[in-house]
């Protein structure tokens, strides 16, 4: 083989393992912001919930006097 057919399969390969590495880099973002997100809203569902019990506590209390 000619030293420019082998640099050509040489950089083709380098492109294609550059283009590999940056789908799984977006794949592995594309989790990480789902899983951020997942983790808010399973937050902002249990400050939710210790409110509505902080209420329902303050409520019963002021009844049961």
């Amino acid at each position: 083989m000619k030293l420019s057919k082998i640099l050509a399969v040489l950089v083709v390969l380098g492109l294609v393992c550059g283009l590999a590495a940056l789908a799984i880099k977006l794949v592995a973002g594309a989790v990480s912001v789902i899983s951020g997100l997942l983790n808010t809203l399973i937050a902002l569902a249990l400050i939710a919930a210790l409110v509505l019990i902080v209420i329902w506590m303050f409520r019963y209390a002021s009844k049961h006097k």
